[in-house]
């Protein structure tokens, strides 16, 4: 019977007799590391004893330990998995939890037409009505990792394999999507700016000015982002208006299909694909929707209504730039919180009724409104539509304060703006992206060009 390599768990190739305590004990080794224990100075039996007495709590590959995962939540490498799979087993199972969660169906009732006064109910939406004007945006991500290469956070200095990782995401996107490679050496802080603004890019890749860069589909409206050595070796990312997971998984699964071609992705039979921390392990897929839901804010519902969405479907629920960010201008995330032991299709429909299950309740929540003395509610937002398209000057706060109250006011049908993507799109255009464009101008200067942007938006609309 082959015997393993007491120091990796390889095929051992060499065999070593020594006499421990009076009796004769075996030691075997792979010449790689046989030979790097003798050229350390350190004898192959004591390093095999040390690796044994550690085996299942440190990875030979790259070191990394049991003990520096519990500090960090992170691994080392995608060999971490292999070579400490009980330890993994059981890191996964601590941050994404064992129990079944249960896709719920929620009914509604088909739509009956327009109350009296031209606003409808909650029953009378179809699910189509509910989504319409309250999801902002769907976004999905895989995590991907490559065999044989550590995890970025393990790379402190500029490494040459981050160019070919680059390379070859930039070559999977051929056929997918026009790229454009921005590394994050050569952006400026400003643009940084306004690719977190857009969530094209991450805050700790933005930071990782060594090895960090992003892959960007050209044109007026990208959908596709690819993060190189972000947390993980590659997230693909696709983002796309409105109530449309499936539009974006469509999208990121062709690109995903030509990743693996090139690349041997870090993928295991039992866990699935791996990932540096282990709640992404699995699918490695996040999907997410952007909500607007003024009307529960405004009631006091919106704790109760998200503690329900999270209780009953498993989801989390984030701040307007994800993870660790607050809630703002009534813009709450909802994502999944498990890739193990989910499939990619249930997860999204999971999120998808979870989502339509919300927007009913902020109708619900916006039928009060509509009961109760409304009058000053009517009167915040025909000033603030009045502000919005005759302001001479208009700061980015001010900007998405007034949006709000306008956003709702498209809603209830009570302003002559088209759709709430046109809300939408004022926020984009007025970005930082003002700044870059306009690089020598002062604030104030500044200011100016954002209200023209908005009245010129709202011209075009009518």
């Amino acid at each position: 019977m082959q015997r393993s390599c007491d120091i990796c768990g390889g095929a051992a190739e060499r065999i070593e007799r020594i006499v421990e305590n009076g009796k004769a004990v075996e030691y075997a080794y792979c010449e790689a590391c046989y030979s790097r224990a003798v050229k350390g100075g350190v004898l192959p039996h004591e390093e095999a004893k040390r690796r044994l007495a550690r085996r299942g709590r440190e990875c030979p590959v790259c070191g990394y330990t049991a003990e520096q995962f519990e500090k960090t939540m992170l691994f080392g490498c995608p060999d971490c998995y292999r070579t400490m799979r009980a330890f993994a087993s059981d890191a996964i199972m601590r941050t994404q939890g064992s129990e079944n969660i249960f896709i719920q169906r929620v009914p509604f009732k088909k739509a009956q037409g327009k109350t009296k006064d031209g606003f409808k109910t909650a029953d009378e939406c179809s699910a189509d009505d509910l989504v319409r004007d309250n999801v902002v945006s769907s976004r999905l991500r895989f995590a991907r990792n490559v065999n044989g290469l550590e995890f970025p956070h393990m790379l402190r200095n500029k490494d040459v394999r981050a160019l070919a990782l680059l390379k070859g995401a930039e070559i999977a996107a051929k056929g997918v999507f026009e790229a454009g490679v921005h590394t994050m050496a050569s952006l400026s802080d400003m643009q940084k700016k306004v690719l977190l603004e857009r969530h094209f890019i991450s805050l700790p890749l933005a930071n990782n000015n060594q090895n960090g860069a992003v892959i960007i589909e050209k044109g007026n409206r990208p959908q596709m982002s690819i993060m190189v050595f972000e947390e993980d070796h590659i997230r693909e990312q696709c983002v796309v208006d409105g109530h449309a997971l499936n539009t974006a998984y469509k999208r990121l699964k062709s690109y995903d299909a030509q990743l693996a071609k090139q690349f041997e992705l870090a993928y295991d039979r039992q866990f699935g694909y791996l990932t540096a921390c282990p709640t992404n392990v699995g699918t490695g897929m996040r999907a997410s929707e952007m909500l607007f839901l003024p009307a529960l804010r405004r009631t006091g519902a919106i704790n109760d209504a998200l503690k329900t969405i999270k209780e009953a479907y498993g989801l989390a629920v984030r701040g307007y730039f994800g993870e660790g960010s607050e809630f703002a201008y009534d813009m709450y995330q909802i994502s999944n919180s498990r890739t193990f032991g989910m499939s990619e299709t249930d997860t999204i429909k999971q999120i998808e009724q979870a989502v339509i299950k919300l927007c009913y309740c902020e109708r619900v929540a916006l039928e009060r409104l509509v009961s109760e003395d409304n009058s000053a509610m009517f009167n915040d937002i025909g000033r603030s539509y009045g502000v919005l398209t005759n302001a001479y000057t208009l700061t980015s706060q001010e900007l998405m304060k007034l949006v709000v109250d306008v956003k709702l006011g498209v809603i209830l049908g009570i302003l002559p703006i088209k759709s709430t993507g046109v809300l939408n799109r004022i926020i984009e255009e007025c970005s930082s992206s003002l700044e870059i464009s306009n690089k020598d101008i002062g604030v104030a200067e500044r200011d100016k060009i954002r209200a023209q942007i908005v009245r010129r938006i709202l011209a075009e609309d009518k």
